[in-house]
């Protein structure tokens, strides 16, 4: 099967770049044909390295993109809208909303083969920029309940019990809950955040690994477990960039230096934000600096030897899925 290409006149067109770089993801470069038809590595290798000959087309020469993904980052879809957990009132009608975490692009295809398979039909399939900086207590503080906190701390939360809203959090793939028919659902998946962290992670096969025996799983005890009659939306609070073999940029930059061979920083009160730089993207409002791109960070420690890292600015990182299923 041919490797994925990007038409790079599309990076220098009028307007709006994002939507074309969105429809290529989906179309191309993580299309449901080359999962298909691909081993499952090899679709993970020749997908991000599509996308890292992308990214380094937009450092290099289309820098202005960087700010249309921050833009949609702020015109997203957010759980709580969804939910209705910032309207005056419960709403009569009851919604679903699964969080896997640290879902990423890449699964696209096969969570739409999980629906086709168990007869979940798909209203929409988006592609949504997920909250910044790209870790999960800020996706809950800004897409969520508007505090800052971690996601087995939402079960009970007063916020959400006043929205006839209950949350569970699933720490394993197999994790099952009894949820209830006549109130909303917040359900938050550890998967494949969890997955991620682990020894594995330090070879490609955990991917291969994690498509096989943990989706399939982790569908059955969330998307296929929902009650009847309850449109559910499916997403995550950050995706996951890979760092394989020619994954990631050949350049060297100081932006690494100042962010101290981390992918993202917050800076105290008391310190000196950075100036304007070329691989770095500024939130002033929240004092944070983010690595722009496939710019691997070299944080000392175990962290350092896994392919998959997150926290940064890039189109894995920031982009995720938004499918929302009809109620059976």
């Amino acid at each position: 099967m041919p490797e994925p290409t990007y038409n790079a006149d599309l990076l220098f067109a009028e307007g709006d770049r994002l939507p074309f770089i969105k429809e290529w993801l989906c179309d191309t470069a993580w299309s449901r044909a080359r999962y298909a038809q691909l081993p499952p590595e090899d679709y993970l290798r020749s997908g991000e390295a599509a996308v890292c000959r992308l990214e380094e087309l937009i450092s290099t020469g289309a820098q202005q993109i960087w700010d249309e993904l921050q833009a949609d980052s702020q015109n997203a879809p957010t759980i709580r809208s969804w939910l209705g957990l910032d309207a005056p009132l419960p709403s009569p009608t009851h919604r679903a909303a699964i969080v896997l975490d640290g879902l990423s692009l890449r699964e696209l295809p096969l969570l739409l083969q999980m629906a086709q398979s168990s007869g979940l039909a798909v209203k929409a399939a988006r592609v949504v920029a997920t909250s910044l900086p790209t870790e999960t207590m800020d996706f809950v503080e800004q897409r969520v309940i508007g505090s800052r906190l971690g996601p087995s701390q939402l079960p009970g939360r007063a916020e959400l019990a006043t929205q006839n809203t209950k949350a569970f959090y699933l720490d394993q793939p197999n994790t099952r809950a009894p949820f209830p028919e006549a109130s909303n659902l917040l359900i938050w998946s550890t998967y494949p955040d969890r997955l991620f962290f682990n020894d594995e992670a330090r070879t490609e096969a955990l991917f291969s690994t994690f498509h096989r025996d943990f989706i399939p799983t982790i569908w059955q005890c969330t998307a296929q477990a929902i009650p009847r009659g309850v449109p559910t939306v499916i997403t995550s609070d950050h995706g996951y960039i890979f760092f394989g073999a020619s994954h990631e940029a050949t350049r060297s930059s100081s932006a690494m230096e100042i962010l101290g061979q981390s992918r993202s920083k917050q800076f105290a009160p008391e310190e000196i934000m950075p100036a304007w730089h070329s691989d770095l993207q500024l939130l002033p409002g929240t004092r944070t600096a983010m690595l722009r791109g496939r710019l691997r960070a070299r944080a000392s420690g175990t962290s350092s030897r896994k392919l998959y890292q997150h926290g940064g600015f890039s189109l894995m990182e920031v982009l995720v899925p938004w499918i929302e299923l009809e109620p059976r």
